[in-house]
């Protein structure tokens, strides 16, 4: 199965969910590159950005960084909004939120591949990603003190794919966020 494929197969999985939310500003929810900043094909989508109450949620698919020729397919929460004007800038700025600035947290899951699956394929990993996307309930992701599933088990493996960075330096400096670049010639005959 091809990138455009799986992003064909993930987008009729995300249009079928009563679940998942884009909001009113979401044009589009589910979006590949080819080679993204993981230095592989990327696959993200967009599951629930309705209300930042209960965060932003996405579905992210990468090669994982410790485990050669395995795609990672996650849940991701996180309480930033993350937009872009283009699919480079979109993956980028993903990837300076989630794996440089840390900001995303654990989710709640009732089974082991609620919001975490390996595969060693793409395709392998959108179909795991799909499956996600059917089961995503935001209160279950979330668990609500006094709901049923507030003691579930939290999904942590996230750590592996995006690493803990600097979390021991209060005091630690980081890059601006990635912003949208224009080539302009500079000197050009009129």
């Amino acid at each position: 199965m091809s990138l455009a494929s799986s992003l064909k197969q993930i987008q009729a999985a995300l249009d079928t969910s009563s679940d998942c939310s884009a909001g009113l500003t979401g044009q589009k929810q589910v979006f590949g590159i080819e080679r993204g900043p993981s230095g592989g094909p990327e696959i993200l989508a967009a599951l629930f950005l309705d209300d930042p109450t209960f965060g932003f949620w996405y579905g992210h698919i990468l090669r994982h960084p410790q485990k050669p020729g395995v795609f990672v397919a996650l849940i991701v929460c996180t309480d930033q909004f993350i937009n872009a004007t283009n699919v480079p800038l979109l993956f980028r700025r993903f990837h300076y939120w989630v794996a440089v600035r840390l900001k995303h947290r654990d989710c709640l899951v009732q089974d082991p591949d609620d919001a975490y699956a390996e595969a060693r394929s793409l395709a392998s990993a959108a179909s795991a990603l799909i499956q996600m996307i059917y089961r995503f309930d935001v209160d279950k992701r979330i668990g609500w003190e006094g709901s049923a599933y507030e003691y579930d088990h939290a999904e942590s493996r996230s750590h592996e794919v995006y690493g803990w960075g600097d979390i021991e330096n209060p005091k630690s400096t980081f890059p601006p966020v990635p912003m949208p670049t224009e080539l302009r010639l500079v000197g050009a005959p009129e």
